[in-house]
């Protein structure tokens, strides 16, 4: 995933995260869904064909709803899903 901006860190640029991620999808009883987010995105760098993270900035995530969240992550969370249901069709699952 790319940086919006590069990350400056003891004087070397991250530009990518490296990046963990998990959504349990729910259904409440009144037919509505819901969902749990953990996202943790790792700054990191290729240098002469290594990749180098910094591990300890890592930019955690968690929601334990959807409930709340903002348009951003309510957008992303969707998007991801949308993928995840045309990757079920596809699949014939």
């Amino acid at each position: 995933m790319n940086a919006s901006a590069p990350i400056e860190i003891n004087g070397k640029s991250y530009d990518t995260f490296s990046l963990n991620l998990a959504i349990s999808g729910r259904y409440l009883g009144d037919g509505s869904s819901d969902a749990n987010v953990a996202m943790r995105l790792v700054p990191t760098r290729i240098q002469d064909g290594e990749v180098i993270t910094a591990d300890e900035a890592a930019i955690g995530i968690a929601l334990g709803s959807l409930a709340g969240s903002d348009e951003a992550t309510q957008q992303a969370v969707g998007a991801i899903q949308a993928a995840l249901q045309a990757y079920i069709s596809a699949k014939g699952l």
